[in-house]
């Protein structure tokens, strides 16, 4: 079975060799990154990591307009059909399963059901008290969430099966898309919008940790202005977005279960760099 992953990054470079080294360790093999609007060091980031990883990289002109949706159709078109499964998140997103240690284990058990994409639960993190953003890793740095039942966890991402052809096609925002037999999540029930506050999240396969907030400085210096890339470029996420959404009531360190083989592999990377 061959995961790809495709996501639109804008000033990712310092957590690209994580975001990817993650990624790779939970099984994903083919990665499309789209850098947009990108005035860091992402490009000479993902030319290093293109030494260890099979990975295609496309820059996308500024004046873009929705660039998520852009590229998440055009990785479909060109890549869709050479991969089983792919998953479409953000570079603040990282999805692992929840007790296997491969996603090939959980997306085997979909293979056969009748359904085009799996829509995967997040669970948003705080800033777990950052004022400053740290170094180090994201995984490591962001342990302290707001309870399961935050209402924004009834968000979903999707992964989508591939070979579906022109039966895929974007939908009204980067959660969900247009398919033949529609999304179910890992409970296999319908889901038919982004955002679904009818139904309990289910974590019991695989689950997002969204690190939505990371630190304030990360927020005023980046993300308050950021625009959103599946809508207006100009939007603003106002001071009442932080407030709201910078909760840090439970400690939940479940995805460091898969810390020593990060370390491992981005301690080998830097190594190799300097080569």
């Amino acid at each position: 079975m061959v995961l790809g992953i495709c996501s639109i990054q804008r000033n990712r470079g310092k957590w690209l060799t994580e975001w990817i080294s993650f990624h790779h360790i939970i099984g994903i093999r083919k990665f499309y990154i789209y850098l947009h609007k990108c005035t860091d060091n992402s490009i000479e980031v993902i030319q290093s990591l293109q030494k260890n990883f099979d990975i295609q990289c496309f820059i996308v002109p500024d004046e873009t307009w929705r660039p998520q949706l852009v590229c998440y159709q055009h990785a479909y078109q060109e890549f869709g059909h050479k991969i089983d499964w792919i998953s479409f998140i953000d570079g603040d997103e990282f999805l692992f399963p929840t007790h296997a240690e491969l996603l090939t284990d959980v997306m085997q058990e979909f293979q056969y059901e009748k359904l085009s994409a799996l829509g995967v639960w997040w669970v948003c993190f705080g800033s777990s008290g950052h004022v400053n953003e740290p170094n180090g890793l994201i995984i490591e740095n962001y342990l302290y969430r707001p309870s399961l039942d935050f209402p924004d966890n009834s968000h979903i991402k999707s992964i989508v099966r591939g070979h579906q052809g022109p039966n895929f096609s974007t939908g009204p925002n980067a959660h969900i898309f247009n398919t033949i037999y529609g999304t179910k999540d890992e409970s296999m029930r319908d889901i038919e919008f982004g955002f679904t506050p009818t139904l309990s999240p289910s974590y019991s396969k695989i689950r997002i940790n969204h690190y939505v907030c990371q630190s304030l400085q990360y927020f005023k210096e980046f993300k308050q202005n950021s625009g959103a890339a599946d809508a207006g470029p100009s939007a603003i996420r106002p001071d009442d977005w932080w407030i709201k959404h910078d909760r840090n009531d439970e400690k939940d360190d479940s995805i460091l279960r898969f810390l020593p083989k990060l370390q491992l592999l981005v301690n080998q990377l830097a190594l190799t760099s300097y080569e």
